[in-house]
């Protein structure tokens, strides 16, 4: 292999491309992959006079014209030349004097530093076409490129990325096993983490894809104990929900999950709604059955349903609501204290049809209360979905059905409400207080 080391100045890689003397892209070459921080910030470096990594070419010579092929370091020449070209200003996350300003609008004196600027070239002369690819697999192969986060972790210093850092390693994290230790060494824990302060702060969103602009709008964060605050009930919350089994043993501590039931939880809170001094029993009787059933073959039909949503599109907009919806819908009973509406009702009917006589079916709804029959027809047409007087909390494990045929002979065990709403064409048969 015949190479040459050299350093060139920017000036020189711009008139090679503009003689058309530089190929930036050989097909075995990924496409652009940088984001516009990550180019500001190689800008920055470069204004800074902070070396970078070198830059591999082939050089071949056509027509008595020496052309470059870049082997390694497109993605900085690319950055480089777009620059140059004022495609792009420096703009967060750049801090300092030059802030919103284009190559052209930049002083003179800060233009000839900036063309000036050697990059360290490493050149193999007359090379085959076989050896150029083996030189790109040996400097990408054993590489391990820095991901999304650990460029924010560069990029965006400051309140919201100290909070992340700081929440990632509470205690309740490492006990609940939420990440692997090959999460955690790539910063997955904090980038999560940090999901869930933008819930927090903005509510559910599509994927990650406005992490930068809340790193960079709050790097400066006043009221950041606030958001702190939230984030410690909320867990709290969960550790009070989990308390029988830990959610180290449930799917909870899958990602997906967990981010639907903190966003459920977040939003019961903002509604001033807590679990303390509540009688969980019920409540996590629900979360058993969900951490059992929430399967894509589930006989229950919705928890098919949410299964599949974890997975496919698992991260979306759209299967996030739909999954906080489900959840703080089994959490209502008991953060509210107050019969469930007739969409919970139906879709706890719905679950109770699904299940037939299995084994989560709540004991109560076996038998009727008021003839002490058994039930051969769960159908809504046969009996309604409903709860004890004398309970607090009203989950699908403490509820109780009825006979339609039963119903005036319960009036001293239960209250009803006519006017409350209509259940599958039925007057609503519930017990309780109403909000």
């Amino acid at each position: 292999m015949n190479w040459n080391s050299s350093s060139h100045p920017i000036s020189d890689i711009r008139d090679w491309n503009t003689l058309r003397r530089l190929e930036i892209r050989p097909d075995f070459q990924r496409g652009e992959v940088w984001t516009n921080a990550a180019k500001i910030m190689l800008m920055d470096s470069i204004l800074h006079n902070i070396p970078m990594p070198k830059v591999f070419f082939q050089s071949v010579v056509r027509e008595l014209d020496t052309y470059r092929i870049v082997i390694d370091g497109q993605q900085r020449l690319n950055a480089i030349l777009s620059f140059l070209s004022d495609e792009f200003k420096l703009e967060s996350p750049y801090k300092g004097e030059y802030e919103g300003l284009k190559f052209s609008d930049l002083p003179e004196p800060v233009k000839r530093q900036f063309l000036s600027y050697k990059v360290d070239i490493n050149e193999i002369i007359d090379a085959t076409e076989e050896l150029v690819r083996e030189i790109y697999s040996r400097v990408n192969k054993y590489t391990i490129a820095l991901n999304k986060q650990e460029l924010r972790r560069a990029d965006f210093p400051g309140d919201f990325l100290r909070l992340s850092e700081d929440l990632a390693l509470i205690d309740f994290f490492e006990e609940s096993k939420v990440f692997s230790v090959a999460n955690r060494r790539r910063m997955g824990d904090v980038e999560f983490v940090s999901e869930l302060l933008v819930l927090l702060i903005d509510g559910v969103q599509d994927k990650k894809e406005k992490l930068d602009s809340f790193y960079d709008k709050f790097s400066i964060w006043e009221n950041k104990h606030q958001i702190e605050d939230q984030f410690n009930r909320i867990i709290g919350d969960i550790k009070s929900l989990f308390s029988k089994e830990h959610i180290s043993l449930t799917r909870f501590k899958q990602k997906a999950d967990f981010y639907s039931l903190f966003a459920a939880i977040n939003d019961l809170q903002i509604e001033g709604r807590t679990l303390i001094g509540k009688d969980l029993n019920s409540l996590q009787e629900d979360f058993a059955m969900l951490d059992d059933l929430i399967v894509p073959e589930s006989q229950v039909s919705i928890f098919s349903e949410y299964a599949i949503k974890c997975v496919s599109q698992g991260n979306s907009h759209s299967s996030r609501e739909w999954r906080k919806k489900l959840l703080g819908i089994f959490l209502h009973g008991t953060y509210k204290n107050t019969v469930p509406d007739s969409e919970t009702r139906e879709i706890f009917h719905n679950v109770i049809l699904d299940i037939e006589y299995g084994g989560f079916c709540p004991p109560a709804v076996q038998s009727c209360p008021i003839c002490l029959e058994e039930y051969d027809d769960y159908s809504k047409e046969n009996v309604f979905l409903t709860w004890s007087i004398n309970e607090s909390n009203f989950q699908l494990s403490n509820s109780l059905m009825v006979h339609y045929n039963c119903k005036e002979n319960c009036k001293e065990f239960y209250t009803f409400d006519e006017g409350h709403g209509l259940y599958e064409g039925y007057d609503l048969f519930v017990p309780g207080p109403q909000e």
